[in-house]
């Protein structure tokens, strides 16, 4: 097969076709590389010398270059949301932001992690739900420019196009992180009004912000991302029935006004062991998984492959938690030509690691993944 383009190569293997090699995204959650100095690390291996640039206001992700992205034969160029220029920064102390939705973040000094602290709805009550200050999904500001820049990229670039929403955040992320997660599980069972009035505003906060996104950007773009962490390694952090009857509704009402505005597929997010939630993502028509989390319980990739292979493409793969900081560069390879034979068969793979790369994962170890993708990743698959 002649060389593909980016967006053909990615088209392709969305429609679970075999293109004539595997896509390559270097995005699973805002950019694969997590902090500034496993960043500036590659940077200095690879030899180049471009500014760093940070985009999450306290994990400290990366907005890569286009010198990195063409290192490490990526396909994909993400088209994100603006950050509201409603929203100041509120800083509590040295280490604590309080973020757009009223919820303080910390990062001890050493950290590389933020944690939501202080969950400003303090009781289950209607009344609490009525005087929060909640974000404005028509502000403006978040889509400034992005219409242009879309339009851009799409005449002037072959890249595939992904639109990123909130990051890292879903209605059940959000509803914990507003609550405190011990809170809503027992809200969950003991003040039900109240829990499907929380998510129901969320909800209609995502779909009022998804209509004005999609209708910005939705004739650009090929793929959109949206998170929702339900799992831990172990299991469901929610049973199926209570996500089945608070949740899925807003994932629902959701994607279905997605749907109106943009022909691109739908990837979404859920970490650890996701296998309880598949048949539901199914039934809403989810395309696409990720972050397919394979160290997590019930994740292995010919088990996953075998049962939603025809209904499901799977994005990530590479396990960042055990294997990448210890691996040698010849087990590298080896694991991603195992990842791609199987995840890739028939098409329906796009490839990446399962998590943000951490400092604890040489640069020698990023490129030769990468690099193995792209030399080995050619189909047919040996």
């Amino acid at each position: 097969m002649e060389e593909l383009t980016s967006r053909e190569r990615f088209n392709l293997a969305l429609d679970h076709k075999e293109p004539d090699r595997v896509p390559i995204d270097l995005g699973s959650i805002t950019s694969t590389i997590r902090t500034v100095e496993a960043y500036d690390r590659l940077k200095e291996y690879l030899g180049v010398a471009r500014e760093k640039r940070i985009r999450h206001f306290a994990d400290e992700h990366i907005i890569p270059d286009e010198e990195i992205l063409k290192a490490l034969h990526v396909d994909t160029w993400y088209v994100r949301l603006n950050t509201p220029q409603t929203w100041q920064k509120l800083r509590l102390d040295p280490y604590t932001i309080v973020d757009e939705w009223g919820v303080p973040w910390s990062k001890p000094a050493g950290s590389l992690y933020t944690s939501p602290v202080l969950p400003p709805l303090k009781n289950p009550t209607l009344a609490e739900i009525a005087g929060h200050s909640w974000p404005d999904p028509e502000e403006k500001s978040r889509f400034n420019g992005l219409r242009e820049r879309a339009l851009q990229l799409f005449e002037e670039t072959d890249y595939a196009l992904v639109a990123d929403g909130l990051t890292g955040v879903g209605v059940f992320d959000l509803a914990w992180r507003l609550r405190g997660m011990e809170d809503l599980l027992m809200d969950m069972i003991l003040h039900p009004e109240f829990t499907e009035a929380l998510f129901q505003k969320l909800a209609d906060f995502y779909v009022a912000l998804y209509r004005n996104y999609m209708q910005t950007v939705g004739d650009f773009i090929q793929m959109l991302i949206y998170y929702e962490d339900l799992s831990g390694q172990e299991g469901p952090l929610i049973s199926p029935a209570m996500y089945r009857k608070y949740v899925k509704p807003c994932h629902r009402r959701i994607f279905q006004e997605i749907r109106k505005y943009t022909a691109a597929k739908i990837c979404v997010h859920i970490c650890g062991s996701a296998w309880a939630f598949l048949d539901d993502f199914v039934e809403l028509g989810v395309d696409v998984l990720n972050p397919v989390q394979t160290s997590a319980r019930d994740m292995e990739p010919q088990r996953l492959k075998d049962r939603y292979g025809k209904a499901l493409c799977f994005h990530g793969g590479i396990d960042t938690q055990h294997f990448l900081p210890r691996a040698t560069p010849p087990e590298v390879k080896e694991e991603a030509r195992r990842m791609i034979r199987i995840l890739g068969k028939g098409g329906g793979y796009l490839f990446t690691s399962c998590h943000s790369l951490q400092p604890d994962v040489s640069p020698e170890n990023i490129v030769t993944l990468f690099s193995t993708a792209a030399e080995d990743g050619k189909y047919p698959l040996l």
